[in-house]
């Protein structure tokens, strides 16, 4: 039988293996929607031919 720091997954709640999941990946809060983040990531973004001289 192996040791393991924590029990097995299926005697750990539905709820704690989220608040578990949660601690270890983080979370995402804002007031600002995806749609609204991904224009502002869109228009923060800066192309521009580079001179390089090779």
């Amino acid at each position: 039988m192996k040791a393991t720091a924590t029990p097995p997954a299926a005697t750990i709640s539905e709820e704690e293996r989220r608040r578990r999941f949660l601690a270890l990946a983080g979370s995402w809060q804002s007031d600002e929607s995806g749609d609204e983040i991904n224009k502002m990531l869109m228009e923060s973004r800066h192309f521009r031919d580079r001179d390089v001289a090779l």
